[in-house]
């Protein structure tokens, strides 16, 4: 899917560059959260004394659930990469080099393939908004009737106070 081919770039000296045009699916990078569109945007590869890095910016949109209303809408969300990734072959011995715990997602594979998918998916989770909104002025849906207020007002009382708070509600109105 996001799979590169970096052995030419290994073999060069420290600055060498590639860009790449990503247009790809992402599939489904959570359970709640879905793309709908494909991953888009430009990478660029640059050869690092150690790896390589990668920087680029990459936009989709998911398809989420209102915390409000509960409807579902098109969220578009951008991100950003900027990490470097780390040869688990030595090209010149063909020795393996040590991958550091924890850096597993950042490692190219012994066949020189740089996989940008799990760092893509991270970044887009990280991206997410923790309580996604179909519009700053949704007024979800009413805690008694279930009507969706977006859609049409319930009939239901406007004000609706605690029983635990009734004696400072009746202080107000005094």
């Amino acid at each position: 899917m996001f799979e590169f081919n970096v052995a030419g770039l290994l073999k060069e000296l420290t600055g060498a560059t590639r860009s790449y045009v990503i247009d790809e699916p992402l599939g489904d990078v959570d359970p709640e959260l879905v793309a709908v569109e494909p991953v888009q945007g430009v990478v660029k590869f640059t050869r690092t004394h150690d790896g390589i890095l990668v920087e680029g910016k990459l936009a989709s949109v998911f398809e989420v659930a209102c915390i409000r209303c509960l409807e579902t809408f098109h969220l578009p969300l951008t991100i950003e990469i900027e990490e470097e990734f780390h040869p688990s072959i030595d090209l010149r011995t063909g020795a393996s080099l040590p991958v550091l715990p924890g850096e597993e997602e950042t490692t190219i594979s012994p066949q020189h393939i740089l996989d940008l998918t799990e760092v893509i998916r991270q970044l887009f989770l990280l991206a997410f908004p923790a309580m996604p909104t179909c519009t700053q002025k949704c007024q979800g849906i009413c805690p008694l009737c279930g009507q969706n207020r977006n859609v049409r007002p319930c009939t239901c009382a406007n004000h609706i106070v605690d029983s635990r708070w009734a004696a400072l509600a009746e202080l107000l109105n005094r």
